[in-house]
């Protein structure tokens, strides 16, 4: 299904009245000047109490606190989407807020970092890279350059892949390794030493490579972020519980299938389930910047379920049910305790 467009109603200088034909309920609201110029945008619970504290008439500020720039001499009109399920929520102020401001501008959003690790070269290693890199070889996202690092110190616990970028020929007297204080400590195979043949040391990047793929794994480290998997080809599902439907988006490399997203009765989730698709991700926008800001809630993040291509629709009917609240009949609640 996808996003609906905005509603609008005109000021036409009765504030009053124009705040009447707005609903009082969740959503994204939206004020327009002259021309069409946006003038603000934002999420609210109260789509109708928001735009009249942008409009000169919300509740006055506590004593001490600057009062909100009143836009009523300005505003030309108030538009909105309501949306009662909280990604959906974001989702379409992301939409309405990308045409506006570019990501680079953007203060509240990360450009994401990844690990690069091609096992086809001559001695691999793990890097820390942006996604301008070779895709295929690509893995996370991490929220930031210093998550990623993280990262790479965590696959260098596990697979003594060399931490250099020097370029080598493998001797037992090479001075590089010799000097090297990883050879020397044995945190690195020390393939310019020859310690492992060639053939050895890129079988033990292909194993740190089959680590990484694996998504949402149980026995990463701390560092190493539950999303981590191959940035080319991974697939998630969004569970987004509204007040009486569940939203249901498929998620491919980062970029969220609006069109392809669901709204169903909880009893429906098999047959919603089964007829999912997920959109090629070759188009359209990167949505990890926004994503990774919402994910960073371990209570959000339990919503973000990855999923293998081959996944039957049944065991995933089953994962969504899961992480629904009580009053869909889910366990989100009853596992911390309030249910």
């Amino acid at each position: 299904m996808p996003l609906p467009a905005l509603a609008r109603t005109e000021i036409a200088g009765d504030v009053a009245a124009a705040l009447a034909r707005v609903p009082a309920g969740p959503g994204v609201g939206q004020l327009f000047g002259a021309a069409g110029r946006s003038l603000v945008i934002g999420t609210a619970s109260n789509l109708r109490r928001w735009a009249a504290g942008h409009l000169g008439m919300g509740k006055a500020p506590a004593l001490g606190k600057r009062p909100r720039t009143n836009l009523a001499p300005v505003a030309f009109e108030i538009a909105w989407v309501e949306a009662d399920a909280p990604f959906r929520q974001r989702l379409v102020y992301e939409r309405l807020m990308a045409p506006l401001v570019p990501l680079a501008s953007r203060r509240d959003l990360k450009a994401p970092a990844y690990l690069h690790l091609d096992p086809g070269a001559r001695f691999p290693r793990v890097s820390v890279t942006a996604r301008d890199a070779d895709r295929s070889h690509l893995f996370g996202p991490f929220r930031g350059r210093k998550a990623a690092e993280r990262g790479r110190e965590a696959v260098h616990r596990l697979f003594p892949l060399r931490p250099c970028d020097y370029t080598f020929e493998p001797h037992p007297e090479l001075p590089l390794g010799v000097g090297c204080v990883f050879a020397q400590v044995r945190s690195c195979a020390a393939p310019c030493l020859g310690r492992l043949s060639e053939e050895d040391y890129r079988a033990l990047a292909v194993r740190a490579e089959a680590w990484l793929e694996a998504t949402a794994r149980t026995d990463a480290p701390e560092p190493v972020a539950s999303l981590v998997g191959r940035a080319a080809g991974a697939r998630a599902l969004v569970v987004d519980p509204g007040r009486t439907r569940v939203g249901l988006f498929p998620v491919a490399a980062g970029r969220v299938a609006d069109d392809a997203a669901a709204f169903v009765l909880p009893d429906t989730l098999d047959e919603a389930a089964a007829a999912l698709r997920w959109a090629d991700p070759a188009d359209g926008p990167d949505d990890w910047p926004w994503l990774l800001a919402w994910l960073r809630s371990p209570r959000l993040r339990a919503s973000f379920l990855p999923v293998s291509p081959d996944e039957p629709a049944a065991s995933l009917a089953a994962r969504v049910r899961a992480v629904l609240p009580p009053r869909f009949g889910g366990n989100v609640g009853r596992s911390r305790g309030q249910g």
